[in-house]
């Protein structure tokens, strides 16, 4: 199954923004070109700056990480992406080779959408697909990061 992931904004985005703004127009009444300088930038970030991520058709908030990890976890992680009940092993770094592991979660609901990639002619190649992983498995995988 395909999953598309959509860029949105979560609070602290909105908050750093609206600071800004806020900032920007203190500083108008001392200097107006700082003032509008700082909140021309708060108006920029609250366009571009958007940390957080949502499936397209599901409502909840997910946050992002990718991690370069030795390709001696590689077997692990594909084993427990495939589905089996193990705990996966995960070491950073990049002896013997690297993959990258980019996991989408929600610690609240307990929700993980991952996915394992091979680093290969300069490039990182998908090894599998993106995998859905729900409850006491999901949180297995969040406790790594």
């Amino acid at each position: 199954m395909e999953y598309n992931f959509k860029k949105t904004h979560i609070g602290k985005d909105l908050a750093v923004s609206v600071i800004l703004i806020i900032a920007g127009a203190g500083c108008f009444f001392l200097n107006k070109g700082i003032g509008i300088m700082i909140a021309a930038c708060g108006l920029v970030s609250l366009l571009l700056y958007k940390a957080g991520y949502k499936v397209v058709g599901k409502d909840y908030l997910l946050t992002k990480k990718s991690e370069d990890l030795c390709k001696c976890c590689k077997s692990s992680l594909m084993d427990y992406l495939n589905g089996k009940d193990i705990t996966p092993e995960i070491k950073r770094g990049n002896e013997g080779g690297s993959i990258r592991l980019d996991v989408y979660f929600d610690k609240a609901n307990a929700i993980v959408y991952a996915q394992l990639f091979d680093f290969s002619n300069y490039e990182y190649v998908p090894a599998t697909e993106v995998v859905e992983i729900y409850g006491e498995r999901a949180e297995k995988l969040i406790s790594k990061f």
